[in-house]
């Protein structure tokens, strides 16, 4: 007999990274098959099935567009309420940014070391490309420090400016930890409508695979794998800067500072990783992360949900390789020589500017072409990258996104607060994702 019900009990249902993963693989099979058959020249895929396709991946989109202003403006009042008095607000808050920035420069450096070894724009033909290309000057660093400020904070959080929307959220925290007491009905309320955005996260979650099958075949259909021979040795190039950073200096870190398993780490991280790989953006990523992070690692509730948001605006490791590769690239189409010290000083500006990056798809693409600007160089050949940004967001925004959880777990552990009987149960990755 309980043999029997043994055998009736339900089969426990695919976890969500394995889902995304097979959604990612038919969306390149058959978008691959689209692009064999005639692609964007074929009326019938064009004019229907394309469409269709890019109407999935942005459905999805924009679902998660509509959630992640709200989810990161109650979070960060949450958690910043939830680290209780403001001496630990300043200690997580200060140790987060001085950890954001020292890992965005050596992402940066690891970027400049693989474009200066394999020299990608060496040899490349351009043959003939428009630049019309518009872009701005690049605001000093006082006023990239003065524009995290919000002038109206509730334009910041129509417009969706992420570093307005967090400055103004622990402005926020500050002030109802200070009032105490009298405060402590606003800061229920907000605790209240910050699990309320989670639980609208697990009805988005459960469409993921549904957009990633959509966004990688309308990528595929459009470009095929031709995309991959011009620009090859850049792709290659971008991908092994960013997979420097995830495997080397990640690695590095969770085990000297984190203090833990790096295979572990992965089982329970893979499936974010996934997620931003597939979608090309953080935001994305960024309500898996919060679930895997204090349910399945060990960390703090009140420090993930502190630093995860921030981090999806604030720690764009892979795009600050990105933008040590794709300057050098192009000052290597035209043979200009950057110098040591201007290459350092590309380092700190893309530290700089990569802290104030939204959390969308293209964003790298925009800041890069108007740092090329201001820097002096051609822009005729950045045409040949723009072309295949899409794939070479995939590994940034992974990068970006997996960091997140690498800087959550280090300074959980620093701060003494890393569950490390959490983190080291593999029994918790059967449990339902988006689960609280």
């Amino acid at each position: 007999m309980a043999e029997r019900k043994q055998r009736e009990q339900p089969k426990k249902s695919m976890p969500l990274y394995g889902r995304i993963f097979i959604a990612l693989g038919v969306g390149i099979a058959f978008g691959y098959i689209l692009n064999a058959i005639g692609g964007t020249h074929q009326p019938v895929i064009n004019n229907h099935i394309l469409p269709f396709l890019q109407f999935l991946g942005d459905f999805f989109i924009k679902l998660i567009k509509m959630v992640v202003v709200p989810l990161v403006f109650f979070c960060i009042v949450d958690a910043a309420l939830s680290l209780g008095d403001i001496n630990k607000l300043k200690s997580v808050g200060v140790t987060t940014i001085i950890w954001f920035l020292a890992t965005g420069m050596i992402s940066a450096m690891i970027g400049l070391f693989w474009v200066n070894l394999i020299q990608p724009g060496k040899g490349l033909q351009l043959g003939t490309v428009g630049s019309g290309v518009k872009t701005k000057a690049l605001p000093g660093m006082y006023q990239t420090i003065l524009d995290f400020i919000p002038a109206n904070p509730f334009e910041s959080l129509t417009s969706g400016s992420m570093m307005q929307i967090i400055v103004f959220s622990l402005f926020i925290g500050f002030a109802i930890i200070s009032l105490g007491e009298k405060a402590e009905p606003l800061g229920k309320i907000f605790s209240m409508l910050s699990m309320v955005m989670f639980k609208i996260v697990d009805y988005v979650i459960a469409i993921i695979p549904v957009g990633v099958f959509g966004l990688m075949s309308t990528t595929m259909t459009k470009y095929g794998t031709a995309i991959f021979g011009p620009v090859l040795k850049f792709i290659l190039t971008d991908y092994l800067a960013c997979l420097s950073t995830t495997f080397g200096i990640y690695t590095l870190l969770l085990i000297f500072i984190g203090r833990v398993n790096v295979f572990t780490f992965w089982k329970k991280a893979f499936a974010s990783w996934l997620v931003a790989f597939s979608t090309c953006t953080s935001s994305a990523a960024l309500p898996v992360a919060m679930d895997i992070a204090p349910n399945k690692m060990g960390a703090p509730k009140d420090i993930s949900s502190f630093i995860l948001p921030l981090g999806c605006t604030a720690q764009m490791n892979g795009t600050c390789a990105y933008f040590a590769v794709v300057i050098l690239f192009a000052a290597q189409l035209y043979g200009v020589e950057l110098s040591l010290p201007q290459q350092i000083l590309l380092c700190v500006q893309a530290t700089f500017l990569s802290v104030g990056c939204a959390a969308t798809p293209q964003i790298g693409l925009v800041i890069s072409l108007t740092l090329m600007t201001q820097m002096g160089l051609p822009l005729d050949g950045y045409s040949l990258v723009a072309g295949i940004y899409r794939i070479v967001d995939q590994i940034h925004t992974a990068t970006n996104s997996v960091g997140d959880l690498v800087a959550t777990v280090c300074i959980s552990n620093l701060q003494n607060e890393l569950d490390h009987e959490k983190f080291d149960d593999l029994t918790l990755l059967d449990q339902k994702d988006g689960a609280s």
